[in-house]
């Protein structure tokens, strides 16, 4: 039997996680607690937002299912007109140095019918680093 590797550690060495307040973007947070508790992975969750009504409600959210057990950095990103929440969340993807994206597969859209939403489908076809997709 083969010594362990730690592989793992240096391919999610730093991991991007939007947040969007829906359950499937929370189970992300917790992937990406668990890879950082583990692994030693440093966490940011972002939240785009165009208005920004609900950032405070979004952080707390983060901060009641993560709490004290790793540290992690809270940025919020604010939407212009002629953006989107791909683009801004594809724009952070290529100014800073990820490792991973850890995304919902759907997030807080009113239909319900659809298996996986346009802006996880949209990072996951542009990013230039790997994209995990939460159920």
């Amino acid at each position: 039997m083969s010594s362990p590797t730690y592989t793992v550690s240096l391919w999610f060495r730093k991991i991007l996680v939007p947040i969007d307040g829906s359950e499937n973007s929370m189970r992300a947070l917790e992937l990406a607690t668990d890879f950082s508790l583990r692994y030693g992975s440093k966490v940011t969750v972002i939240h785009a937002c165009s208005t920004c009504d609900e950032a405070e409600h979004i952080k707390k959210k983060v901060e009641e299912r993560v709490g004290d057990k790793i540290d992690y950095d809270f940025k919020i990103i604010k939407i212009s007109k002629d953006s989107s929440v791909p683009n801004e969340i594809l724009k952070v993807i290529n100014e800073d140095t990820y490792d991973a994206v850890i995304m919902g597969s759907r997030g807080t859209s009113v239909n319900s019918d659809i298996n996986i939403g346009s802006t996880v489908l949209s990072v996951a076809a542009n990013a230039s680093i790997t994209v995990i997709i939460v159920r």
